[in-house]
């Protein structure tokens, strides 16, 4: 078997261990197999597709293992900022429906929806008050008083 053959299997391997694990040196490692088979095909011994190897792993780590985490990093920040609704409500303000006992779970409306809500101080809230809400635990408002 030929040394360019054995080069695509082991890009192949890699590119799956990638797909799996989500491990950016995997992929790397492909590219360089990648371009040792290339060098394979086009005639050059195994010394060559070894430099070929070595160079096309480090080439990669420079230049294509940042843009794919700038991608990855990309991609989370959107499905944080819009993977619910729930962010959409931090900075709301309303009135408490259902009064708050101290520690306790109190209501309030925002947008027509009732919500569960829980002072970030853990104090009484009463009926009326205004409130903000500053974060959530779970489906649980957590507000502070305006």
């Amino acid at each position: 078997m030929e040394f360019w053959i054995i080069w695509l299997i082991v890009a192949a391997v890699l590119l799956v261990i990638e797909l799996i694990t989500g491990f950016i040196a995997s992929f790397c490692m492909a590219v360089g197999a990648l371009l040792a088979s290339v060098c394979g095909i086009a005639g050059f011994g195994i010394e060559v597709q070894i430099v070929a190897l070595a160079v096309g792993v480090v080439l990669s780590f420079m230049f294509l293992a940042p843009l794919v985490n700038r991608m990855r990093d990309k991609r989370k920040r959107h499905r944080e900022e819009y993977n619910s609704n729930m962010n959409a409500l931090i900075g709301r303000e309303s009135t408490v429906e259902k009064e708050v006992a101290s520690g306790g779970l109190g209501r309030m409306r925002v947008d027509g929806d009732s919500w569960q809500i829980r002072g970030v101080d853990g104090g009484p809230i009463d009926r009326g008050a205004r409130v903000r809400v500053v974060g959530y635990d779970s489906i649980i408002l957590l507000v502070k008083t305006v």
